[in-house]
């Protein structure tokens, strides 16, 4: 018997002892306006970029027990683009022969003036173990800045590459002899950013918001802006850091919020007072100088002080060991997050000659963070000036956000923690959080600046399923138009099955309107034989959305109409009052975190169900298949369980892998038996 069948008759046996159990049967896809909006956070290390409209969304419908739901890809849900190598784009820049891009030639951009090709991201930092002094990065410090200014002299110190002077005294770096402006240099890191979302879209066209650090000046700004105009960017905003992560990460819809970022040049901290759709700033405060790269110096120094006291070497004068120490100790503060003790290993650092053995140091976390008590105090102060400044207390904050790779060491937390009183409100991404709200700041404008037409749909229209609203036909689409949505046929035990109708964007259908009810008629002639009923949804050139029903069986069997009589909702009135459609638009935006708490909650029912149905497997052939693939499996289990309540991406490749484990020892037979082994133990 065919494996398909084996795991049909599991499911069902599943099925009808009242199990949960699920099924993937029917994919539809919708069309999506051909504007992209886009999110990007131009970093000192990493960049990223996030994108609100998707081409094409698709959805699937999943079968519950004895009810359906559907889980989808929903409109308007930011995704943060990946690039070839992950989800940030390393803000590095060198110039390169295409022969030695070692397979990464799409990594590649043109900087005119030097006349050859540079690689931009991961390329570019790998070979900064090459050819240090040629390869350019924390070009997002140098930007609107004075070559004498005592913080570009201080980072003099600490890179490899040239920072000089400029025409007019800016401060520029050195490639190849030759000079160049930071706007040239973030602009190919644009244009690199720019060929990553066009990878990721069927278009050509997507509207861009920028973030940068609040403490920016107007020059530094509008440096940031030509940068990406010379990438050939259409910028529609240059955003503050903090109210982008405010937009993509609070909960809360009056109140008071903390938003603290940093990340490797710098940090900020601000406090936002939010108003229904308002956010605005109360009070904030910028340090520069201060980020998570001084608190690699300080490791960095301590390294370099314990290699001289343990091992008589002084590698300062060393660059190619200094940069090696220094990639080193970045990678144990990164580890000391987690870990209570981390050790450096040195043997590329320090010669074998001139020390025997394996050299290495360890680092521990009470360490290091006396190390930063300095960094920790001036941090720790400001934010209670700041506190001062607000006229408020701690027990007036309503929600901590923290966004920056920084915020995850935990000596930081605590400042948040014993300051403001709060940890980290929602579990979002440090890293992520700006670069989304960029992304919604981005659809915000392009909703805001869209005219109603009389040619399209300006709000969806969908049903109910589980409470969330599901679309059949998206907002935009060109109308008359028609559209069907499938419900399988098991749904429709009983006389009749109510359908809710809903008109709006929100993920929840309690803030969208009710239009209507559909009852599907299911007669006995309908239930025999029948595959699925087919919702069909159709809105003409007056706005009157007409809903009717059909029951589909075999080839052999002919439809019947399940819908008496047609249901018709007219819905003019309301999708052309340009405020109420701006509000439904504005209002499912800002809380798009909703979409994110539902898939996360349907993620962990399904990682139950499949932890549920591996461990059944796994216990009723364990004595049957190879210890090996037993203990595939087994750790597959293992790896599934302890990320229930970790990241959620993290969580779904867990799952993806129980799941293929579990169906190789369900396939397993062995190498004795024939292909068409009983399955009489599976029989319904």
């Amino acid at each position: 018997m065919p494996i398909c069948l084996l795991l049909r008759k599991v499911l069902f046996r599943h099925h009808t002892r009242g199990w949960m159990t699920f099924s993937f049967l029917d994919f539809f896809s919708t069309v999506q306006p051909k504007v992209a909006t886009v999110g990007i956070d131009f970093g000192c290390k990493n960049s990223r970029v996030a994108i609100v409209d998707s081409l094409i969304v698709w959805r699937v419908i999943i079968v519950v027990a004895k009810s359906a739901r559907t889980t989808t890809t929903l409109d308007k849900v930011p995704e943060v683009v990946p690039s070839e190598t992950g989800c940030s784009i390393p803000s590095y820049v060198t110039p390169i022969d295409p022969k030695d891009s070692d397979g990464y030639g799409w990594a590649l951009q043109q900087l005119d003036r030097l006349g050859k090709c540079v690689a931009v991201g991961e390329l570019a930092k790998r070979r900064l173990s090459r050819q240090p002094s040629d390869v350019v990065f924390n070009i997002k410090k140098l930007a609107g800045k004075q070559f004498d200014d005592h913080n570009v002299q201080e980072m003099r110190k600490r890179v490899h590459f040239s920072i000089v002077e400029g025409e007019r005294g800016e401060a520029w770096v050195e490639i190849c002899r030759m000079k160049f402006s930071p706007v040239e240099i973030a602009s190919v890191i644009f244009a690199r950013l720019k060929d990553i979302i066009l990878m990721h879209q069927f278009h050509h066209e997507f509207k861009v918001v920028i973030s940068v650090p609040i403490f920016f000046n107007q020059q530094q700004r509008k440096e940031i802006m030509l940068a990406g105009h010379k990438a050939g960017l259409e910028i529609l905003q240059i955003i503050d850091e903090p109210i982008a992560a405010a937009l993509s990460s609070t909960t809360i819809k009056e109140g008071t919020i903390v938003v603290f970022d940093m990340g490797a040049g710098s940090y900020n901290v601000s406090i936002l007072g939010v108003s229904g759709t308002k956010i605005e700033i109360k009070t904030q405060f910028g340090n520069p100088c201060v980020g998570g790269d001084q608190f690699d110096d300080i490791l960095l120094d301590y390294s370099v002080a314990q290699i001289r006291k343990f091992y008589s070497v002084d590698v300062c004068g060393d660059k190619y060991g200094m940069m090696l120490l220094a990639e080193a100790v970045e990678q144990a503060k990164v580890a000391l997050s987690s870990q209570h003790e981390v050790t450096v290993s040195l043997p590329f650092i320090i010669s074998s000659a001139k020390c025997p053995g394996d050299p290495n140091i360890s680092i521990s976390r009470a360490e290091f963070e006396n190390l930063g008590v300095n960094l920790v105090k001036q941090i720790r102060d400001k934010c209670q000036t700041l506190l001062a400044e607000a006229n408020i207390s701690s027990n007036d904050i309503d929600e901590v956000i923290l966004t920056g790779g920084m915020t995850r060491v935990p000596m930081i937390q605590k400042i948040i923690f014993d300051v403001f009183g709060k940890h980290q409100a929602t579990k979002v991404n440090h890293e992520e959080a700006v670069v989304i709200g960029s992304a919604i700041q981005a659809c915000l404008i392009v909703e805001h600046q869209r005219q109603i037409s009389e040619d399209i749909i300006p709000l969806s229209i969908g049903i109910e399923s589980e409470g969330i609203f599901v679309r059949v036909i998206p907002r935009h689409s060109t109308i008359p138009t028609k559209k069907t949505v499938k419900i399988p046929a098991w749904r429709g035990y009983g006389e009749s099955l109510p359908i809710n109708v809903y008109l709006g964007e929100h993920v929840l259908v309690q803030h969208n309107v009710f239009l209507g009810v559909v009852e599907l008629i299911n007669n006995q002639r309908s239930c025999q034989g029948s595959i699925y009923f087919e919702l069909t949804f159709e809105v003409d050139k007056d706005y009157v959305v007409k809903v009717g029903g059909r029951n589909f069986g075999d080839q052999h069997e002919a439809a019947y109409d399940l819908v008496k009589p047609l249901k018709v909702f007219p819905v003019r009135e309301i999708v052309m009052c340009k405020q109420s459609v701006d509000k439904a638009v504005k209002s499912a935006l800002l809380d798009w975190t909703m979409h994110g708490i539902d898939f996360r909650a349907r993620l962990i029912r399904q990682a139950t169900y499949i932890v549920s149905t591996l461990s059944d497997v796994l216990s009723a052939r364990k004595d049957e298949v190879p210890k090996d693939l037993f203990e595939e499996a087994a750790k597959s289990l293992t790896n599934l369980l302890m990320t229930l309540d970790g990241d959620a991406h993290v969580l779904n490749e867990k799952m993806l892998a129980a799941e293929s484990a579990k169906l190789k020892v369900l396939q397993w037979m062995p190498p004795s038996e024939s292909p068409c082994r009983d399955y009489s133990d599976y029989e319904d």
